[in-house]
């Protein structure tokens, strides 16, 4: 009992984000999560509810740890358009060098196919929707500042951007292939490139 008090909230979470990142939903069971953790199943239960209340709580956690910290970082760069290629950059880096192939938790997630709450699919949704709100608002940017083609609808062009980052994720998953995985960052920013192009000839 004294050891279980020492365990704060946030170790729990970073164990059991381990886990889940590692395993799924779906595959993750409660005497899983016991072990992980160091908690007993009554003391889980007590503190998150049940597997599926931890659940969501991760998700906010790996989400707060790494997403919108990035998201912040970039929305801050001065230009817009430097900031999405920036974020594919990273992006493609992250996947290709990470040696476990584990991709992304809330791709993952979307992907493993479990029953789970209405919370938790609604906290998936809602930290990929940041990615795709992310995207939207330095297009806008750009197209105030005259720097991509007027015609482009930034709303259309981050639904592209969003499903390409979960391209990227899975296909790193199956074939880490960095080169591949370039092209088809490459790919999606093409319409980026054609307002430097046009001022260039």
């Amino acid at each position: 009992m004294p050891r279980q008090r020492i365990l704060t909230d946030d170790i729990v979470l970073d164990r059991a984000t381990r886990l889940f990142w590692q395993r799924g939903y779906a595959a993750t069971t409660l005497r899983d999560l016991t072990r992980a953790t160091g908690l007993s199943a009554a003391a889980l239960y007590h503190r998150f509810d049940d597997k599926d209340g931890l659940f969501v709580r991760v998700v906010r956690h790996y989400a707060d740890q790494g997403l919108s910290q990035r998201l912040q970082r970039l929305a801050a760069m001065t230009s817009p358009v430097r900031a999405i290629r920036t974020w594919f950059d990273e992006l493609v880096a992250a996947s290709a060098d990470d040696p476990q192939h584990r991709g992304c938790l809330l791709v993952n997630t979307v992907l493993d196919g479990a029953t789970m709450s209405a919370a938790a699919r609604a906290m998936v949704r809602s930290r990929l929707g940041e990615v795709e709100a992310f995207f939207r608002n330095q297009l806008v940017r750009a197209k105030v500042a005259g720097q991509i083609d007027p015609a482009i609808k930034p709303a259309a062009l981050a639904e592209t951007l969003l499903a390409t980052v979960l391209a990227i994720r899975v296909l790193a998953r199956l074939d880490p292939d960095r080169k591949r995985l370039q092209r088809l960052a490459r790919q999606a920013l093409a319409p980026l490139t054609l307002k430097q192009k046009a001022k260039a000839s």
